[in-house]
C-alpha cells in the first residue's frame, strides 16, 4: 500500500524514497477487487526525485496500459533509481514500455528486472523503453514480446550511455512490423554502449542484432554477444551499422532471410578490431570484422594483437577491460568497480568477509583475481544453473584456474584466501574444459582454506589432469565439505571432491560418480597429504581398464589416510594385486615409505572388490555396526573412550557412519522408535538459535533440549566462536512429514528467519 501510494500523489514525485524490505505487488494487479498499481511519473509530470532500492526487490508488478507503461512512466533528468530489483513482472502497453521505466532521462544504477514485457508500439525494453540518460551496472533477464519498432533485452532505444550492463532474456519480435531488435539495445541512436554484453535469444524481422539491432551515429565498444539471432538484416553483434563498432565480438548462431553476417548484417559505418566465431555462428561472411575458428577465439594473442586491453598487460592500455581463460573460453569483460557491489556486503577481511548471496556474486569471485586473497562467506544456497555455458548462457568463472604449467610448476594466480560455505550449498556447477585444474577452485595455495561447503549435482567434464568437484590441485586445509553429482575426465588424478591433494582433507565426503583414465578416487584422485575422517559412496570407473588405478576413496595414496571408509562400486577389469593393487575397494594404489592408512574400511559387497591396496574390507552388515569402527578408535557421539570431539554418528543396521555435523540429504527414512540427530551450525552469541516449528500432527518428537557444542574448546569455551546445535528426534508413529527448523532470535516472532532447514522424514 505504501509503494502504491507514491504513484497516487504527483506532489511527491520530486521526493527521496528508500525501500526497506522486499515487496509483493500481486495484490495490485487490477483483477477482481484488487486495485491497479499506480504508475509513478506519468505525463505531464515526470518523477524527478530519487528512489533507492537498498538491495530489495519489488515482485509481481502487473501493469496494462497505453504509452509509458512501467513502474516509472517517465523519469526526469534529475531522477535516479539505484539498487533495485523489479522481478516477475507482467507489463504490457503500447509504446515506451519497460519493467522499470517507460522513458528515462535520469540515471539507472545497479538495477535489474525479470518477467515479461509486451508492447504493440515503439520502444520496448526489459528494463526501459527509451533511455536518454545513463544505465550503469544494470541487467535484465526478462522476455520482451514486441510488435512495434525498437525493442531490446535491456532498452528498446538508447540515446544515452549503457555501461557494464547485460541481458540474458528472450526477444520475441518476429512480426512484419518489428524492426531494430537487439539482444541488449534495439536502436542505438547516437548513444554509447560500452563494456556490456548480451546472452539473449533474439528474434526479429528487420535490423536484428545479438547486441544492438540498429546502430545509427552511435558507438559500440568493448562488447560481445553470445545469443542466437534470427532476422535480416541480421548480425551476431549488430544487425545494421551506421556508426562505430570497436573491439567487439560475437559467437551466436545467426540465421535469417537476407543480409546475414556473423558479426554485422549490413554496414555503412566503421567496424574496427572486431571478430566473430565463424564456426559457432555458422556464418563465413560479415559486413565487418574478421571471422575466426573457435580455437583462435580462445587465444589472448588474437585480441592482444588487435590492441585489446587485458588485465595484466600495459602495452594496449591500463584500463584492464578484458580477461581470458586461454584454451577454455572467449574473452570476458573485467568489471572490477562492480565487484564490491556484486558481493552481498562485507569488506573481504577475516572479521568482515565478503558476503555471497546470489549466483552473480559467486561468479564475480572468479572474475577478479585481485580478490583471491580475500575472505568470503556464503549467506544462502547458490544455484549456478544459469552459468552452464549452454544456449547462450555464460560459463561460470572458475576460481584460480590454470593459465599454464603443471603440478608443482603451476604459475597462474592461486587462491590464497578463505571461503566459508557457512553450511550452505552450491548447486548445478557445470564445468566443461580441456585444461588442467578443472574444479570450482583450480588451485588452492597452502595459505588458503575452504570449509563448511556442499557442492550439489555438479557436472564436471574435462579432458585433463587434476580434476575434482571442489579442488583440482590442493595444498590447503579443506574441512567439512562434500559433493554430489558426477566428475568425468579423460585425464588422470580425478576425484569426487579433490583431484590431487597435498593439503588436508578432513571431515569431508562425496557421493559423486567418478570416471577417469587412471588414479581416480571417490573422494581424492591422488593423495600426498592427509585425508582424515572422510568417506565416499560414489561409483568409480577407470576408462583405462588395463592399468587404471581406481579406489573407492583414493585412487593413489602416498601419505596419510585415517579413519575413512568407502562403499561405492569400483569398476574395471585390471588385475587386483593383494595389498597394493591396480584397483581396490578403498585405495587403488598405496606405496612409498610414508604411505600410511590407519583404521580405514571399505564395503566388500557394495564395492564389488575383495581387495584393496590399503584398508580393511568388511561386509555391509559390519559396515553398519558401530563396533566395527569403535574398535578401531573412531570417535562417536555418546562415547568418550575414543575422544570427546564427537566426529561420527550412526543409525545402526540402517546406515553407514555419518559425520556428526553432516546435514542429511534433504530426506531421511527411520524406523519406528529410532532416534536420529539433526546438527546445524549456530552462534548463540549473536542471539540467534535454531527452533523447531510447524510440529502439529508430527510423526516425531524432540528428545529434550537442543545441545550446543562450541567450535572452540577450552575452560571456558571461547565466547562468540560459534559452533553447532544438535537436536535429537524420535520416530513415534508411521507416516511422512517435513521437519522444519528456523534460525532466528526468540524475540523476533513473525520476522523472516535468517535461515531455514527442512528435512523430509519417512517412517514406514
Amino acid at each position: 500500500a505504501q509503494m502504491n501510494a507514491i504513484g497516487a500523489d504527483a506532489n511527491d514525485w520530486d521526493k527521496q524514497f528508500k525501500l526497506m524490505a522486499d515487496l509483493d505487488l500481486s495484490g495490485f494487479d487490477g483483477k477482481g477487487r484488487n486495485p491497479a498499481f499506480n504508475v509513478i511519473g506519468r505525463p505531464p509530470t515526470r518523477f524527478s526525485g530519487s528512489f533507492y532500492g537498498n538491495g530489495h526487490k519489488l515482485a509481481k508488478l502487473t501493469l496494462k496500459g497505453n504509452n509509458h507503461t512501467a513502474l516509472f512512466g517517465q523519469l526526469a533528468a534529475s531522477a535516479q533509481v539505484t539498487d533495485l530489483g523489479v522481478v516477475d513482472v507482467n507489463v504490457s502497453g503500447a509504446g515506451y514500455v519497460g519493467a522499470l521505466a517507460g522513458e528515462s532521462w535520469g540515471n539507472l544504477i545497479r538495477c535489474h528486472t525479470t518477467g515479461t514485457v509486451s508492447a504493440s508500439g515503439q520502444c520496448a525494453g526489459g528494463l526501459v523503453g527509451l533511455s536518454h540518460g545513463d544505465m550503469i551496472r544494470c541487467y535484465s533477464t526478462a522476455t520482451v514480446d514486441a510488435r512495434g519498432t525498437h525493442s531490446g533485452g535491456l532498452a528498446g532505444e538508447n540515446r544515452g550511455q549503457v555501461s557494464q550492463c547485460y541481458s540474458a532474456g528472450v526477444l520475441s519480435a518476429a512480426y512484419s512490423t518489428s524492426q531494430r531488435v537487439g539482444g541488449l539495445v534495439g536502436y542505438n541512436y547516437g548513444g554509447k554502449v560500452t563494456r556490456s554484453y548480451s546472452a539473449a535469444t533474439t528474434r526479429g524481422y528487420l535490423h536484428v542484432g545479438g547486441l544492438v539491432g540498429r546502430n545509427f551515429l552511435g558507438t559500440v565498444s568493448n562488447c560481445y554477444a553470445t545469443g542466437t539471432v534470427n532476422g535480416g538484416p541480421g548480425g551476431g553483434l549488430v544487425g545494421s551499422n551506421a556508426g562505430t563498432v570497436t573491439r567487439c565480438y560475437s559467437t551466436g548462431v545467426v540465421g535469417g532471410p537476407a543480409d546475414i553476417g556473423g558479426l554485422v548484417g549490413t554496414n555503412t559505418g566503421v567496424v574496427i578490431d572486431s571478430f566473430w566465431d565463424a564456426q559457432t555462428s555458422r556464418r563465413a561472411r560479415s559486413a565487418g570484422g574478421e571471422g575466426l575458428g573457435t580455437a583462435d577465439m580462445y587465444k589472448a594473442a588474437t585480441f592482444l594483437e588487435a590492441g585489446w586491453d587485458f588485465v595484466g598487460e600495459t602495452a594496449n592500455g591500463t584500463e584492464e577491460i578484458w580477461t581470458i581463460e586461454e584454451g577454455r573460453d572467449y574473452p570476458r569483460l573485467y568489471w572490477p568497480e562492480t565487484l564490491a557491489a556484486k558481493y552481498g556486503g562485507g569488506r573481504g577481511t577475516a572479521d568482515d568477509p565478503y558476503q555471497i548471496r546470489t549466483a552473480e556474486q559467486m561468479n564475480a569471485i572468479g572474475a577478479n583475481p585481485r580478490d583471491w586473497d580475500k575472505h568470503f562467506m556464503l549467506m544462502a544456497d547458490i544455484d549456478l544453473s544459469g552459468y552452464d555455458g549452454k544456449n547462450g548462457r555464460p560459463k561460470f568463472n572458475l576460481i584460480a584456474p590454470v593459465a599454464g604449467g603443471m603440478g608443482a610448476y603451476y604459475f597462474a594466480t592461486p587462491f590464497v584466501g578463505v571461503l566459508d560455505g557457512n553450511g550452505h550449498t552450491i548447486s548445478h556447477l557445470t564445468i566443461a574444459g580441456g585444461t588442467y585444474y578443472q574444479a570450482l577452485f583450480g588451485f588452492l595455495h597452502e595459505t588458503a582454506e575452504v570449509k563448511n561447503l556442499g557442492l550439489v549435482e555438479v557436472n564436471v567434464v574435462a579432458s585433463s589432469n587434476y580434476v575434482g568437484a571442489l579442488v583440482g590441485y590442493n595444498f590447503a586445509p579443506v574441512t567439512r565439505c562434500y559433493s554430489t553429482g558426477s566428475v568425468t575426465s579423460t585425464g588422470i588424478q580425478v576425484g569426487g571432491l579433490v583431484g590431487y591433494n597435498r593439503g588436508t582433507v578432513i571431515q569431508c565426503h562425496s557421493t559423486a560418480t567418478v570416471r577417469g583414465n587412471s588414479v581416480i578416487g571417490g573422494l581424492v584422485g591422488e593423495n600426498w597429504g592427509t585425508v582424515r575422517a572422510c568417506y565416499a559412496r560414489g561409483a568409480v570407473t577407470p576408462s583405462n581398464t588395463g592399468s587404471g588405478q581406481a579406489g573407492g576413496l583414493v585412487g593413489g595414496n602416498f601419505m596419510t589416510v585415517e579413519q575413512c571408509y568407502s562403499t561405492g562400486a569400483v569398476h574395471g577389469t585390471a588385475t587386483a594385486g593383494g595389498l597394493v593393487g591396480l584397483r581396490g575397494g578403498l585405495s587403488g594404489r598405496g606405496e612409498g615409505a610414508d604411505a600410511d592408512t590407519t583404521a580405514c574400511f571399505w564395503d566388500t559387497q557394495t564395492s564389488g572388490q575383495a581387495t584393496s591396496a590399503q584398508g580393511t574390507g568388511k561386509t555391509t552388515d559390519e559396515m553398519q555396526t558401530a563396533k566395527t569402527f569403535l574398535d578401531a578408535g573412531w570417535d562417536f557421539v555418546g562415547e568418550t573412550a575414543n575422544g570427546t570431539e564427537d566426529t561420527w554418528k550412526i543409525a545402526e543396521g540402517l546406515d553407514y557412519p555419518r559425520l556428526w555435523r553432516e546435514p542429511y540429504d534433504g530426506r531421511v527414512t527411520v524406523v519406528l522408535g529410532q532416534v536420529f540427530t539433526v546438527t546445524l551450525e549456530s552462534n548463540p552469541s549473536t542471539g540467534y538459535r535454531w527452533e523447531w516449528v510447524d510440529h502439529q500432527d508430527s510423526i516425531v518428537e524432540q528428545m529434550g533440549q537442543a545441545q550446543f557444542k562450541p567450535r572452540a574448546t577450552g575452560d571456558p569455551p571461547l565466547v562468540g566462536a560459534g559452533g553447532w546445535e544438535s537436536f535429537d528426534f524420535k520416530a513415534v508413529k508411521q507416516g511422512q512429514m517435513t521437519l522444519k527448523l528456523v534460525y532466528r532470535r526468540p524475540w523476533e516472532e513473525g520476522v523472516e528467519p535468517r535461515k531455514t532447514f527442512s528435512l523430509q522424514v519417512t517412517v514406514p
